[in-house]
């Protein structure tokens, strides 16, 4: 084992980010994404990274991470598996009135809003003759002929290949789901089959049901993926017994585990980049991060408060929820490939609708013709037809100017500058506005923010985005188009098992905790092993989900180690009036509280990349430009701007806007009147206002 490879897959392109485990050394690749079939291109990157080395070999990569958008992507494009659900005979409506949701604080009510077609339709749900009460009593034990009924009708009618089964209190007994499955494999042993009491045992139907759902969906879809990944590592003698993928909650979890639990893949990609950021706070001493991902179909953005990623156990993804634990990240529909046109109204219109990998912008060269937000960078001067990727991938220049001049400049009426310019503001005027609600959401002031630029057209941006929302700081980080590729090297690998149980928290319930707390370590137990691993290897943390009796949501709080004790409880009771009052300014202290439910979370830990700090320069020395074009900016029209290498750039140097700084992976933007300097471990650190450096 002499490398460590992680391996992220974006729409446009692929990222390779490895490291030598001998000398410490960071090696990153780039290769194009390959939509049809994006193991194609993980595989084409593993290749273009060992030819990029001299002397090294296939069988030298002895660790491999990757974050994968194939779950994601299944749900958005509507394209997982044909797929079956069983449900409690006269619950069969619950998942097609799905829940209620409020919206966010400063979101507007959009009258014209339609729920999104169900990923199971209704006429592929059947009722199951069974009933498990609440408190895990079987009133009426399961109809295996209703259930070798069911399946054969959803085979006649959608030739499924996946059945999601959610019954009423699995949660609290699974005896009626665990057999409904020993049924289908006896039968139809082809079908895949997902279990809400395996997945999710937890109270609130809707949750358990639509995480199920989400889980069959995206399954099948997955393993085949993964087993055609599987099979080219394996014909590349990779990292044989050490392969992982990037979960929601930005921790590793093992390909076996990945085919098992597909569903908690949903944010796989993104989840890595948040690792980077959170990364980067802890070095540069930065405690609030907004991370500021911007890659060629969308951009994602994620809150770092106090060193801390922020978790969510709910998420959703193109309007389908699923509740399992994830870095609590926001996506927008906009980012380098997004197409902009004038819209029948005589607007100009940016996205949501991407060129994607293929074909791409305009200026790629491979038959797109519609102008899109890299078409408007390059014709404003910010990026350079032959520095584009280090200079391995040139564009053409002539085909974005043809293209923003026919779709935008003259059914508007304006100069191809100024129509370049419409579409960059556009498009950074809708970033802007979830990057303001998200904070804003939280009752965060964004000038007590810094900006952590990613992505390969977060540095373009970051700057001006950062500046008319008032944020103070830029972080663009030494190799910023390969965040999450980087993210997947600096993380663990995590998994987490809960379980409901309702009950008044206090001493009595001591020894059912205990109970329950064995049962989830054996599980994790039993995971570990089959991981290779033993759960001595393991760190491993207890935690209680609380609540005030009464309320409808609850707060998590971590346990100390060691044997529950009344101490554990009175220390709990009292951190969750402590965060109780920090979340929602208030507490009382005086009222009982409720246990919801019980998580143990396990983290193996993994050897990390590791920046280092680098040679300097004097302090305050200004650097000098490589070269000078005319840039457009936003104030001035066009202006001669330095463009600097970023590898000349030593910690100390300075740099004043208007600047460019060019690199393989991405190109960093300086507006006019501000400036930069390089710290310690090469990060670029963008003043935006004064006093930021």
């Amino acid at each position: 084992m002499t490398w460590s490879i992680g391996i992220d897959t974006g729409g446009t392109f692929t990222d390779v980010a490895g490291l030598d485990l001998a000398t410490g050394r960071l090696h990153t690749v780039k290769v194009p994404s390959t939509p049809h079939d994006p193991s194609e291109a993980v595989l084409a990157g593993i290749d273009a990274f060992v030819a990029s080395v001299p002397g090294m070999r296939s069988a030298d990569i002895g660790f491999f991470a990757h974050g994968t958008t194939v779950a994601t992507n299944a749900v958005i494009e509507r394209k997982g598996a044909r797929s079956g659900l069983l449900i409690t005979r006269g619950t069969g409506a619950v998942y097609m009135a799905r829940s209620s949701a409020q919206p966010m604080p400063g979101e507007m009510i959009d009258p014209g809003y339609r729920k999104p077609s169900p990923l199971i339709p209704g006429r592929m749900t059947r009722e199951i003759t069974e009933r498990t009460l609440f408190d895990g009593t079987i009133e009426t034990p399961l109809d295996e002929a209703s259930v070798l009924a069911a399946v054969r009708e959803l085979v006649a009618a959608g030739d499924v290949e996946s059945i999601a089964i959610c019954f009423l209190f699995s949660f609290m007994n699974p005896t009626s789901e665990l057999a409904a499955r020993d049924i289908i494999h006896r039968h139809h042993p082809d079908i895949r089959v997902s279990l809400s009491c395996e997945l999710l045992p937890v109270i609130r139907e809707y949750r358990r049901l639509s995480t199920t759902v989400a889980d069959a969906f995206v399954g099948p879809v997955l393993q085949t993926y993964l087993g055609r990944l599987g099979d080219g590592l394996r014909a590349r003698d990779v990292a044989d017994g050490q392969s992982f993928i990037m979960q929601s909650n930005g921790g590793l979890m093992t390909v076996e585990v990945a085919r098992a639990n597909p569903v908690q893949t949903l944010l796989s990609g993104p989840a890595a980049c948040v690792i980077s950021g959170a990364y980067l706070s802890g070095i540069t001493g930065i405690p609030n991060i907004v991370t500021f991902d911007v890659g060629g179909t969308s951009t994602d953005v994620a809150l770092i408060v106090g060193g801390q990623i922020t978790e969510t156990q709910a998420g959703t993804i193109a309007g389908h929820h699923a509740y399992v634990p994830m870095n609590e990240i926001s996506t927008i529909g906009a980012g380098g490939g997004t197409i902009a046109r004038v819209g029948q109204d005589g607007r100009l219109k940016v996205g949501p609708d991407s060129a994607g990998a293929s074909p791409g912008p305009a200026c790629y060269g491979r038959g797109g013709s519609e102008p899109t937000v890299t078409d408007a960078d390059l014709v404003l001067g910010y990026l350079h037809p032959n520095t584009f990727l280090g200079g391995t991938f040139p564009i053409q220049e002539e085909a974005a100017r043809n293209a923003i001049a026919d779709a935008v400049a003259r059914p508007l009426g304006l100069d191809l500058d100024a129509a370049a310019m419409g579409i960059i503001k556009l498009t950074t005027s809708l970033m802007e506005g979830e990057l303001r609600l998200r904070l804003l959401a939280r009752g965060y002031d964004p000038r007590g923010f810094a900006l952590v630029a990613v992505g390969g057209a977060g540095p373009l941006h970051a700057s001006l985005i950062a500046r008319n929302l008032g944020i103070q700081q830029v972080i663009v980080p030494p190799y910023p188009g390969l965040g999450s590729a980087m993210g997947l090297l600096l993380t663990d690998v995590k998994r987490s098992y809960v379980q409901s149980r309702l009950r008044h928290f206090d001493e009595a319930v001591l020894p059912e905790m205990e109970t329950l707390f064995a049962a989830l370590i054996a599980r994790a137990s039993d995971e570990v092993e089959r991981g290779g691993k033993d759960l001595g290897e393991v760190q491993l943390e207890r935690v209680v989900d609380l609540r005030y009796v009464g309320q409808g949501y609850e707060l998590s709080i971590p346990l100390a180690p060691g044997p529950l004790t009344p101490a554990s409880i009175e220390a709990a009771r009292a951190r969750f009036h402590e965060l109780h009052l920090d979340f929602y300014g208030n507490a009382a202290p005086e009222k009982p509280l409720e246990m919801i439910n019980l998580r143990i979370k396990t983290t193996t830990p993994l050897r990390k990349l590791s920046l280092p700090r680098l040679d300097c320069v004097e302090e305050g020395t200004v650097a000098q430009p490589d070269g000078w074009r005319a840039v457009y900016f936003e104030e001035g029209g066009r202006v001669q701007t330095g463009i600097f290498q970023r590898n000349k750039l030593r910690p100390g140097h300075v740099v004043n806007g208007p600047a460019i700084i060019d690199q393989m992976d991405s190109t960093t933007v300086l507006l006019p009147a501000q400036r930069a300097r390089i710290d310690a471990y090469g990060n670029i650190l963008i003043a935006t206002g004064e006093g930021a450096l």
